[in-house]
């Protein structure tokens, strides 16, 4: 190439030689002041022989050149359209081509990229870096085309000016119930700091610095919290004691107080870059960007899961199905805890960093899919965070020096490629004193008797939230010593709405009761079904835990039937359970099974509804 350039600069000072003595200095001073990247004498000099001579497509091609270098984008692209008007044959400057189909790439110009790209692939030679590259690019002008045509509908809303009150502002993240926002925003004093805001009467308020023990003098952004609002995952870069040059820091909320921040320790951090943090919506897992080595690529996602006794586990490497030989970023694990989108600039997409979405309930191996166009453009997208119904969207957007804060309406065809989670939230009490419980509390699919979740009410407040994953049947466990556990069972169906519910516990005391609401028999039969199992598992791990326990088993029955064969099968129901309780090493001497048949209704049987609960087994302590 350097030789048919020379070549061709011999020939055009031949021509310039028989025209113009002047015209022909300047152009060879020029020349030589460029090949000594003497730039800003060669521009003068090019732009001196072009006022002389505007026939020779090489002086534009430098000069475009020259203005590249200088990052002058307007400048280049006009110098090179020039050139390229003067190549009769559109073979002698395929890198014109090749900068002027990258930059209408970035301008969304899709299919003058593709023209501009095919004339450069045309006259590059094969097998090279530059023709891979324009390959890909050829392929991304593609793409464009295409999700120009079938673009998504979208009309991104700035929030209120009361959230976007800074230059800078970005990150953002919602709990569950999308009433509490959390950000990252720039302070006057240049100071990155993290910003709470709650949603009262359908208006944020004014947003405050999150905690003064969470936010310093130095930089703390980039958070992820819990479905429940209760942890909190950020990014501290500088300052705090770290590994690398930014670590991920935990802290819990108790009441409306944060505790002290803590490093999640050489499992998760590294002597690296480790930031952008997603938890899993019951705080279990943690996904997050991660530049150490022995990844797949630059920048990879990574992963950490904790224990029960609160220890996190070696970070993975989500693997090649979804790290690239690039960068992967901006990890945004779902409510749904199965969806997790992120932002790539190692797939071929519209731009540099695009935002994709797969599905990882099943690993880490599933397809990703571009969200497409408006949501990824030629620029870079990352951020992304999508409201637990799927109904919104937030994420960041600069505009100029500024970043603000935008939502929009999740379109449909985008929002039926993953489930939308159901919420139930209240608080636990005490069902005499109305007291706030701390309590553990468990969330079994009643389909495969599988664990979901398992998180902790708040200690001060005794609020609780949870995520139910996706539609179905679920049963919550509530359990807090001294206690009787309570279960509650879910129906959650398409149609269905979130819950509030506030649950009572009642004290283990001489002559308190409980109903087992999730134990069942088949009409008419004192055969427990399989389903369950799993209360009765409960029951078995309460006396045990309680060895001086002593209570009776009762059966109850509605007002249907005849009262003699009522009394009888809630007998046979009570003897059941005991029997059960019997074969898994409960002594016979803390049980009593005792049937009343229909004598003790909860209440009226004057509705299929009522008479469903007095159907019932209660323990009672003697």
């Amino acid at each position: 190439m350097q030789k048919w350039f020379c070549i061709l600069t011999l020939l055009i000072s031949c021509q310039v030689y028989g025209q113009d003595k002047k015209a022909q200095f300047y152009f060879e001073q020029a020349e030589k002041e460029f090949k000594l990247r003497k730039y800003n004498d060669a521009q003068i000099n090019f732009e001196k022989f072009i006022m002389r001579d505007t026939t020779q497509p090489l002086a534009f091609y430098r000069l475009g050149q020259i203005h590249e270098s200088f990052r002058n984008i307007s400048k280049a692209k006009e110098y090179y359209l020039r050139t390229i008007k003067k190549d009769t044959n559109s073979a002698s400057y395929p890198n014109a081509y090749m900068y002027l189909g990258s930059r209408a790439l970035e301008e969304s110009q899709y299919h003058h990229a593709k023209n501009f790209l095919n004339i450069a692939l045309r006259n590059t030679q094969k097998n090279t870096k530059a023709y891979e590259q324009i390959q890909r690019q050829i392929r991304r002008a593609d793409l464009g085309i295409k999700a120009m045509e079938n673009p998504l509908n979208i009309k991104p809303i700035k929030l209120p000016s009361v959230i976007n009150a800074r230059e800078r502002q970005y990150f953002p993240v919602l709990t569950a119930d999308g009433n509490t926002l959390v950000f990252t925003a720039i302070t006057s004093n240049e100071d990155e700091d993290l910003f709470l805001s709650f949603k009262e009467n359908g208006q944020w308020t004014t947003p405050k610095p999150i905690s003064s023990i969470i936010n310093t003098p130095n930089n703390e952004g980039t958070c992820t919290i819990s479905a429940d609002g209760k942890i909190m995952v950020f990014t501290s870069c500088e300052g705090r004691n770290s590994y690398g040059s930014c670590d991920l820091f935990i802290t819990r909320k108790e009441g409306d107080t944060w505790t002290e921040p803590q490093n999640l320790g050489p499992n998760v951090n590294s002597p690296y870059w480790d930031s952008q943090p997603s938890l899993s919506p019951d705080g279990s897992r943690l996904f997050f960007s991660s530049d150490r080595p022995f990844g797949v690529g630059k920048k990879d996602i990574w992963m950490s899961a904790v224990d029960e006794q609160g220890k996190w586990s070696k970070a993975t490497n989500l693997g090649p199905g979804i790290n690239t030989p690039e960068n992967e970023v901006s990890p945004f694990v779902h409510a749904n805890g199965s969806s997790l989108f992120y932002s790539s600039n190692g797939r071929e997409g519209l731009g540099n960093h695009d935002i994709y979405m797969t599905n990882i309930q099943e690993g880490f191996k599933s397809e990703s899919i571009n969200l497409g166009y408006p949501i990824n453009t030629p620029g870079d997208e990352s951020g992304l965070f999508i409201s637990a119904d799927g109904k919104s969207a937030l994420y960041s957007k600069q505009e100029g020096d500024n970043t603000y804060i935008y939502e929009f309406k999740v379109p449909e065809e985008l929002s039926e490629q993953f489930e939308r989670i159901y919420y139930i939230k209240g608080f636990i009490k005490d069902s005499q004193t109305k007291k706030p419980l701390y309590s553990s509390i468990e969330l079994v699919n009643t389909k495969n008797g599988e664990r979901v979740s398992r998180f902790l009410s708040d200690p001060i407040t005794g609020d609780y939230m949870s995520t139910l994953p996706e539609e179905g049947e679920y049963v919550m466990y509530i359990e807090t010593p001294g206690y009787f556990f309570k279960s509650l069972k879910f129906d959650f169906k398409e149609g269905n709405s979130d819950q509030e519910l506030d649950i009572l516990l009642t004290k283990i005391e001489k002559e308190n009761k409980e109903t087992l609401d999730n134990i069942f028999f088949d009409t008419g039969s004192a055969a427990i079904r399989p389903e369950s199992e799993i209360e009765l598992k409960k029951v078995v791990t309460l006396l045990k835990e309680n060895p001086d326990l002593k209570v009776e088993i009762s059966g109850h029955t509605d007002d249907v039937g005849n009262d003699k064969a009522n009394m009888n099968l809630s007998i046979q129901r009570a003897n059941a359970v005991v029997e059960y309780l019997k074969g898994k090493g409960i002594h016979t001497q803390r049980l009593v099974a005792k049937g009343y048949g229909e004598s003790q209704p909860k209440v009226k049987n004057d509705s299929d509804k009522n008479r469903q609960l007095n159907r019932r087994i209660e323990l009672k302590v003697l």
